[in-house]
């Protein structure tokens, strides 16, 4: 599996940066905190007929996107991406779930939704925490928090977007899963 570029961690945005943990020498880096691949190649649709291709587009971070065009539906999680756990997660480990999107084609210029974002166990699935989002025409990183419920293994956890809640074309970019560890919060 490739893995993403040191230099390419760089273009994550300040705001999801650590909190102050003192000497600059003990805070982890943005690598160590990284706990998925971000990249939009990286990530796993489910439920399409027909896998949406990995796009180009220059205005989003690292230059790659999913255009999905969607009919919304009272089930809206039968279509949605999952992107996987590599590292190990510790019980009481703050993550951040950060995803860029934007919706374009939405009905009367309502706001795009996207039905629901969780941190989620996996075979089966279980949600930790969980949150809908209203999605606007412009590209926008759009972040969730919560904590591990228990120690998890890699890939035993996954960052999952349902998306099927509106009529909109969603455009998805990188979605990054962050371990800040135990935190003081």
């Amino acid at each position: 599996m490739r893995m993403l570029p040191l230099a390419a961690l760089c273009l994550i945005p300040a705001f999801l940066a650590a909190p102050s943990l003192g000497a600059a020498q003990e805070a982890p880096s943005m690598a160590d905190r990284l706990a998925n691949d971000p990249r939009v190649d990286a990530l796993r649709p489910y439920g399409f007929p027909i896998v949406p291709p990995v796009r180009s587009d220059k205005t989003v971070q690292f230059g790659k996107m999913l255009r999905i065009p969607l009919q919304g539906h009272a089930d809206f999680w039968r279509l949605g991406i999952v992107s996987p756990t590599l590292k190990p997660v510790k019980k009481g480990d703050r993550i951040v779930i950060a995803f860029w999107a934007k919706a374009t084609d939405t009905a009367n210029g309502a706001p795009g939704r996207i039905g629901r974002v969780q941190l989620e166990t996996t075979p089966v699935v279980r949600a930790i925490f969980e949150k809908a989002f209203d999605i606007g025409p412009e590209w926008k990183m759009y972040q969730l928090t919560g904590n591990a419920d228990r120690d998890y293994a890699p890939g035993q956890l996954n960052a999952a977007l349902h998306i099927d809640a509106a009529k909109q074309t969603l455009h998805l970019g990188p979605l990054f899963v962050l371990n800040y560890g135990q935190t003081a919060e």
